[in-house]
């Protein structure tokens, strides 16, 4: 379980504070929560090690590591950081290599049809929805049909993932997955027929998630909490542009819609897990230390 051990203001250097814990191999994260960095530890029983480098970092005598092995920090970090994330990578590697394999081959096209010949005249038959099957549904996801269209969705799938696999598990983060997928799959089948693909329905899925979970719960997310307000308000706006000139976007808008409703759904439906309750309260606590405490307030001040 992760241990909150450090708020600081947002124009605090935390970077020899943070060499020092990756040249020792201690797993951490920084993150910003109510314009403050958090920093948590991963692992408890570093928490009495780090408290002593805490009071030499806020009385300037924490001896700086040699940069050498700083660097070597630096790439354990990023190497460890990626390694944290095994299913978010995967997807990011399998969406790279279904692209690449569209471009010399022609595999895809069945994939990206599914129901084709069954809509509009099926589209409210479950016949029809069962003829296509779980999988045909899912195919779509996968597919990118252009570099720009695959940049940006892994680009979000590789923050809100990452995200979302470190604070809330690898299982949860694959069941967000398909269930958004196919949510949002389905419904812009009903809505526009078979033709479509793209990792987005998704991304709005998890924006959902997490934005919920930031505004309602109060899970500490390394997420901006204006990223769900503003990318709502992207999807209004090409709903809109559509709207008026059909095609306007060339955006699937009832898969992003359907997946952010379904991410939102899911989101408010879900328990708390006891973990989650620990780190929201000890958040609370460390955002509003006892003014009478003055290791509090040495927290605070960084």
């Amino acid at each position: 379980m992760s241990v909150l051990v450090l708020v600081a203001p947002p124009d605090v250097d935390l970077a020899p504070l943070t060499q020092q814990l990756w040249a020792n191999r201690i797993a951490h994260r920084v993150i910003e929560v109510e314009g403050k960095q958090h920093l948590y530890l991963a692992d408890a029983a570093d928490v009495a090690k780090v408290r002593v480098w805490l009071q030499q970092w806020q009385t300037g005598d924490l001896q700086q590591v040699e940069h050498s092995l700083a660097r070597q920090g630096s790439a354990s970090h990023y190497l460890l950081s990626m390694l944290q994330t095994p299913f978010t990578l995967a997807v990011a590697v399998v969406l790279v290599a279904v692209f690449a394999y569209m471009q010399v081959s022609h595999f895809w096209y069945d994939w990206a049809q599914p129901g084709l010949g069954l809509w509009p005249q099926h589209k409210n038959s479950l016949a029809a929805y069962l003829h296509v099957g779980l999988l045909g549904w899912l195919k779509p996801t996968v597919l990118h049909f252009s570099l720009m269209h695959l940049v940006f969705n892994t680009m979000w799938w590789w923050i809100l993932g990452r995200a979302l696999e470190r604070q809330d598990g690898v299982w949860r983060l694959l069941l967000l997955t398909l269930i958004t997928a196919l949510v949002g799959n389905l419904a812009q089948w009903w809505v526009s027929g078979p033709g479509f693909g793209g990792l987005s329905g998704v991304t709005y899925g998890l924006m959902g998630w997490i934005g919920w979970r930031q505004y309602q719960r109060g899970v500490p997310y390394p997420i901006p909490r204006m990223l769900l307000p503003l990318m709502a308000g992207f999807l209004l706006l090409t709903m809109a542009g559509d709207s008026i000139i059909p095609g306007l976007s060339g955006t699937a808008n009832s898969a992003h819609l359907g997946g952010l409703v379904c991410g939102l759904l899911m989101a408010w439906v879900w328990p708390l897990s006891l973990h989650e309750r620990q780190l929201i309260a000890a958040k609370q606590s460390f955002s509003r230390p006892d003014a009478n405490d003055p290791d509090s307030n040495d927290q605070d001040r960084g």
